[in-house]
């Protein structure tokens, strides 16, 4: 099995990836990740044998360089969504499934659904997920006038944000390779079942969103690392000091950051040992109880410090929870709060009100978390913090993947259960097209890949001395129509072929030959036609159904479905092959609604009902893809006709 994995953002985004690219290599997948270009990154991914394909800018220098002008988020957004078709499209080939995290991945999906590839999309916290509990994150855009304050309606705008950044390129790009256009970014990308991976006792979800998650727990890459000799001799030589770090947070608009924390960390009587950090923090002075570190295993670290002072990111809180470690949350933005706060709702820590400390904020904080009550009840929390979340979402990928996938005939098979004729027409067209078709009740028919015979059968049903044949490939199609022929006891007279229809002959001519939705099998609609007319009988009839567009389509329409013509100039073209047309139907909008409503319904009831079935996610996601070709695609274009024919005489002289 070939995966995968994309993710654009800083260490947090990057290092749950590594963690779940090496369960999958431990579990025998190919793994390859799109990540940024940045060098500790393609570090922690060739750590893990990880093949890294970067893309797009490195993101250190965005994190921590000179502010961007206003106007970049857009042209930044753009630029995003060209590599997303461009690189991460050229590494996804040959892959079996694509998992998307990080910063808004907007085109991945799109990728994936040209492949026709599985998509998933991971989370690494549920507070980007819709919710009357909680409001969305700032994202670049106009701001929100203060007189929308429900949250509901602050999410609707957010998608409205999101769009403005990512829709128009886009829809471009899906334009490109056939693909109908989207309207709501934000929540296509999320699809219906995201997967969170992240603790359940640090982030319970149930209730929060209106999506439902599938929680694998946090993501958590092994560091086997050992402490530096340094480090270990400063930790030996007194008490646990406080760990004071902000991992990839720039702490651009907090004042000497590092000089407030060491001082406020003193003031309780503690030793202080500072990450450098994107924020290049560094000691104030040369005292011995203060000491300087890079990157280390926090894994090890963290079990023999007094207290973790952090931004709040997903992983750096779930690691101090697993040491049992009290912490201090100065959060900064996106999701950091809410781990502020459920770090103080859990009470194994403190949460800072806001992102710039002072001294007096700060101490207030620390003397939270090394309270012996808080000190206790953060070791009792850490035994409860899973640390098989990789293995979870590693066993569920490939369960689901290693299950055969679904084939066409079986898809057509689920979304035709509750609309048999696999063609846009209601019960009283079809009846009328057979009263056109078979005046006598007696005759002879032939059906051009019949699939499950439903013609034939409704035919036989109400004629009693009506024969039919009926020709197809689907062995499976076939059995389910002779078990129906059975059922209605006419299967003495139907007969049923499986091969090639372009192939079939017969000794006998038919007085009705039946090609309805068929006609690629013969290369197009005269092609079935003349083949047709091979099995005619004099005199007899021939029931066919074809495309048509009843507006002009758009281009991405007519690389769906081919170069069809419109509905005057396909009778012409069949008048001028030598057929005279003495009954027709266009199918209805009520018809062509019914149709597709049905099949794509029946696709995703069908994968609802099964949610065990390895087969559920890649039904859900075909249902969900066609009815969105259907509806911003196709619908307002396309047409479907019947026609009965009779063959024209030739003139005398001719």
């Amino acid at each position: 099995m070939r995966v995968l994995i994309m993710a654009y953002g800083s260490r947090g985004d990057i290092m749950p990836q590594a963690a779940f690219a090496a369960q999958l290599r431990k579990l025998g997948a190919e793994v390859r990740v799109c990540a940024p270009p940045d060098e500790e990154f393609a570090e922690i991914l060739a750590g893990v044998g990880v093949e890294h394909v970067p893309f797009g800018r490195p993101v250190r220098p965005l994190v921590t360089g000179t502010p961007p002008s206003p106007g970049f988020a857009t042209e930044f957004a753009a630029e995003l969504v060209a590599a997303h078709f461009d690189t991460v499209a050229a590494a996804a080939e040959g892959c079996d499934v694509l998992v998307a995290s990080g910063l808004m991945p907007a085109g991945v999906r799109s990728v994936a659904e040209k492949l026709g590839i599985r998509y998933v999309y991971a989370c690494f916290h549920p507070f980007e997920m819709p919710s009357t509990h909680y409001l969305p994150s700032p994202r670049p855009g106009p701001p929100v006038s203060t007189d929308v304050t429900d949250n509901r309606a602050l999410w609707d705008l957010d998608v409205e944000k999101v769009n403005a950044l990512y829709l128009a390129p886009l829809n471009a790009h899906r334009a490109a390779i056939g693909l109908p256009p989207l309207d709501n970014v934000r929540d296509h990308v999320f699809g219906d079942r995201p997967w969170l991976a992240a603790d359940p006792v640090l982030a319970p979800w149930q209730e929060l969103t209106d999506l439902e998650l599938v929680q694998t727990g946090a993501w958590i890459l092994p560091d086997e690392r050992p402490l530096p000799d340094d480090l270990e001799a400063f930790l030996d030589a007194g008490t646990p000091p406080v760990y004071v770090g902000f991992g990839s947070m720039p702490m651009r608009t907090a004042t000497d950051v590092a000089r407030t924390t060491v001082e406020a960390v003193r003031a309780q009587g503690r030793r202080v040992l500072v990450s450098r950090g994107w924020a290049e923090l560094g000691l104030t002075d040369d005292a011995d109880d203060c000491f300087a570190v890079g990157d280390v295993n926090h894994q090890a670290l963290f079990g023999r410090v007094a207290a973790v002072v952090h931004h709040g990111g997903a992983g750096t809180t779930t690691t101090a929870a697993r040491a049992g470690a009290p912490q201090v949350v100065v959060p900064q933005f996106v999701d950091q709060p809410h781990w502020a706060a459920r770090v103080a709702e859990l009470g194994i820590g403190a949460a800072h009100d806001g992102p710039n400390p002072t001294f007096e904020s700060l101490s207030a904080a620390l003397r939270t978390a090394l309270t012996p009550e808080t000190q206790a009840r953060a070791k009792a929390v850490a035994g409860t913090i899973r640390t098989d979340g990789t293995a979870v979402a590693a066993k569920m990928l490939l369960d689901t993947a290693h299950a055969a996938p679904v084939s066409r005939e079986q898809i057509s098979g689920i979304a035709h259960a509750d609309h048999p004729i696999k063609a846009p027409l209601d019960d009283d067209s079809v009846s009328r097209l057979l009263e056109r078709g078979l005046p006598r009740g007696d005759e002879r028919v032939l059906d051009l890949g019949c699939g499950t015979a439903e013609w034939l059968l409704r035919a036989l049903a109400t004629r009693p001395h009506l024969h039919a044949e009926g020709v197809d490939v689907s062995e499976v199609a076939l059995t389910q129509a002779r078990q129906a022929a059975s059922e209605l006891g006419v299967d003495e007279r139907l007969v049923l072929h499986h091969q090639e229809a372009a192939d079939f002959v017969s000794a006998q001519p038919f007085d009705l030959v039946v090609s309805v939705g068929a006609t690629h099998a013969f290369g197009g609609l005269l092609p079935t036609l003349a083949a047709a007319r091979k099995h005619l009988a004099p005199g007899g009839r021939v029931l066919i159904g074809e495309s048509f567009w009843d507006r002009a389509p758009s281009p991405e329409v007519i690389e769906m479905f081919g170069d069809l013509d419109d509905l005057a100039t396909t009778v012409d073209h069949v008048v001028a092959d030598g057929w005279t047309p003495v009954h027709g139907h266009v199918s209805t909008r009520g018809e062509l609604d019914a149709y597709e409503w049905a099949c794509w319904g029946s696709l995703a009831s069908w994968a609802l009902d099964h949610p065990a079935d390895p087969a559920g996610a890649q039904v859900l996601e075909t249902a969900t893809a066609q009815r969105s070709q259907w509806l911003h695609g196709y619908r307002d274009s396309f047409g479907f006709l019947c026609l009965v024919l009779r063959q024209t005489p030739v003139a005398a002289g001719k």
